[in-house]
């Protein structure tokens, strides 16, 4: 991984919002993401508000804090928009030697049809399971960015047609682009159990408040730098007020959650380049399903309905929808070491397939620390960490 790469990563997890979901829980990360029905009472409001109320036995716990971040570039797609622009300033002062010209143009064509995803998030959580109102006061922050190198044909065939300093092309029309969205929630998940015909069922409701950014960072593609995306030009910044539901039905091991987060849409203006863009907040319902044990925990989670994100009126399509199918399992050492693992697959096939592995170490049932790492290809990768007690 080369510097830019790594520069762009660490620009994720400083900024002031910060974890593709948006949920942020190491536990769950390690487990595919597989949340909806397994989460715990001190992740719940990161997942399914009704899991706030599955155990209220735990008197209170406190979840603090939970960082993660993942990239996906399997094309090294960064390193090279960055590398293109000493590629082209070789070309450019030596324009009649025939390998300076074929580098050239092969590097700006080779960048057609890339794309990189980089995200990253923080979070925490105090949480008070009661056997009547259970709450989860929670802060998440989470960005996401794509890098989407726009490449003009014509720059191509310019630069393969020079023979000589006259036929230098004056400006490349081809364009290095950085979309990225960022959430701060500050919200207060809380839940209750039902009795109906003999069967437990909790509900929950999550009304949270919401600060947007979204971020657009256009360059002329020689001039890309991956650590200049972030700067205050490119923002724009709102706020707002949502709410998620859930709801949650067990009987013996045997678990079904339902969640439905962001009730309320929005849609939220880009910085206006050569064009403007709308990322798109809209309802995300996902139904799951877990096996619960003390030793033993399965999980399966299905998203209902494709998540959106950004669109323009005009332009290059954005390859950035998903729906995800997560499966993940826990093996758990008599509540002092668990082991787990998890896959993510992605139905509109926008996301390669993700294998997630990850520890826990739980001395004495009180004090949590997890690990989680996602393998999807050699330079595309994801881990998080996270601290939390319990009494």
């Amino acid at each position: 991984m080369k510097k830019s790469l790594l520069a762009f990563s660490i620009a994720l997890t400083s900024m002031p919002a910060l974890a593709a979901n948006y949920s942020i829980d190491t536990r769950i990360d390690a487990m595919g993401g597989a949340g909806t029905a397994a989460a715990d009472f001190l992740s719940a409001g990161f997942h399914n508000p009704a899991l706030v109320a599955m155990d209220p036995d735990s008197s209170f716990g406190v979840l603090f804090p939970v960082i993660g971040i993942q990239v996906r570039d399997p094309d090294e797609l960064i390193d090279a928009m960055e590398d293109f622009g000493d590629v082209y300033d070789t070309f450019t002062n030596d324009p009649t030697n025939s390998e300076n010209r074929d580098d050239a143009a092969n590097a700006l064509s080779n960048l057609n049809n890339k794309l990189a995803y980089v995200s990253g998030g923080i979070g925490g959580a105090i949480s008070i399971p009661t056997n009547t109102i259970s709450g989860s006061f929670f802060v998440k922050g989470y960005t996401e960015a794509v890098v989407m190198p726009e490449v003009s044909q014509a720059d191509v065939d310019a630069i393969s047609g020079t023979t000589g300093p006259g036929d230098v092309p004056s400006t490349l029309t081809s364009k290095g682009r950085v979309l990225a969205f960022g959430v701060v929630d500050v919200g207060l998940a809380l839940a209750g159990n039902l009795e109906l015909a003999g069967q437990r069922i909790a509900v929950g409701v999550t009304p949270k408040s919401q600060q947007y950014y979204t971020y657009h960072y256009e360059v002329d593609i020689n001039s890309f730098e991956g650590d200049d995306w972030d700067s205050d030009a490119n923002r724009t910044e709102e706020s707002a007020f949502n709410v998620d539901l859930g709801a949650a039905w067990q009987t013996g091991p045997f678990r079904v959650g339902f969640a439905a987060k962001n009730l309320i849409s929005q849609e939220i203006k880009t910085v206006n380049r050569t064009r403007e863009y709308t990322y798109h907040i809209e309802p995300l319902y996902t139904v799951g399903g877990a096996f619960v044990t003390d030793l033993f925990v399965a999980a399966i989670d299905v998203d209902l309905n494709e998540q959106k994100r950004f669109s323009a009126p005009s332009g290059p399509a954005i390859v950035d929808n998903t729906q995800l199918v997560r499966l993940g399992a826990e093996f758990n050492a008599f509540g002092w070491a668990q082991l787990r693992a998890g896959y993510i697959n992605d139905l509109e096939d926008t996301l390669d397939g993700t294998v997630t592995l990850g520890l826990g170490l739980s001395p004495f049932n009180t004090v949590h620390f997890d690990l989680a790492a996602q393998l999807i290809d050699s330079n595309s990768y994801g881990g998080s960490a996270q601290l939390a007690f319990t009494f």
